[in-house]
């Protein structure tokens, strides 16, 4: 439960990391008083948690001597482009080395890099408005690929040995993904379609509510006409 062996390495698994936020969660539905906000704010901390526990997690606690002879810092990539490139042609069956294994490998990794900043581009915009501009909102998309990259690089420093690959490229799909769902996202809701759907079923009752009509007044000729004394 606190650890386990793989490959000679005892390590920490990733669910550690998600206990930190069930508190934090809870804190802010409690204190949460405009559903939007909430909702987006957990979205925030979900995400923000499962990015932590997937790409620092599991941790090395022991066994690391073997791999800092033997495997060193060889698997880091800085060419831009180089590991896509590879991975594209893995896709190819009809090269020699490719097989189902790589073909599944090479997707797995292409779209899970590109899909795993995503939520950010829905949830950025709505607790900032600042990353409503398409270019601070890269900006921040490129520098939180590149945290995620140097936090993978400063731990395998410390453990001695390649043990998350830093690659540049990690850098590129992740911060692109975020891009074009930004420009998809702000498309939905200039067209309507997030307050029609997604607010319509997250509060019905909201969403579905209707506008009182105000009393109509009822006209001066239906009413009985007074004779006046002469």
């Amino acid at each position: 439960m606190f650890s386990f062996t793989d490959e000679g390495l005892v390590l920490i698994p990733g669910f550690w990391a998600l206990l930190p936020a069930i508190p934090i969660a809870v804190l802010i539905w409690r204190r949460g008083t405009d559903r939007r906000r909430t909702l987006m704010l957990l979205l925030a901390l979900i995400h923000i948690d499962l990015v932590i526990a997937l790409t620092i997690f599991p941790i090395p606690i022991g066994g690391q001597e073997f791999y800092r002879h033997t495997r060193g810092f060889s698997q880091d990539n800085i060419i831009p482009f180089a590991t896509i490139y590879s991975q594209l042609a893995d896709l190819n069956p009809k090269v020699d080395h490719g097989s189902r294994i790589l073909i599944l490998y090479g997707i797995k990794e292409l779209f899970g890099n590109a899909v795993a900043l995503l939520p950010l581009a829905i949830y950025g915009p709505a607790l900032w408005p600042s990353l409503r501009s398409w270019r601070r909102f890269a900006l921040v998309a490129v520098v939180f690929a590149a945290a995620i990259e140097l936090a993978q690089l400063t731990g395998s420093l410390i453990e001695g040995f390649t043990y998350r690959v830093t690659d540049i490229d990690d850098v590129i799909l992740n911060s692109s993904g975020s891009i074009v769902a930004f420009f998809v996202w702000r498309a939905a809701e200039s067209r309507g379609w997030v307050d029609r759907w997604l607010w319509r079923w997250l509060d019905p009752a909201g969403g579905s509510s209707t506008p009182t009509l105000a009393p109509t007044a009822t006209p001066t000729a239906a009413l009985p006409r007074v004779e006046q004394p002469d």
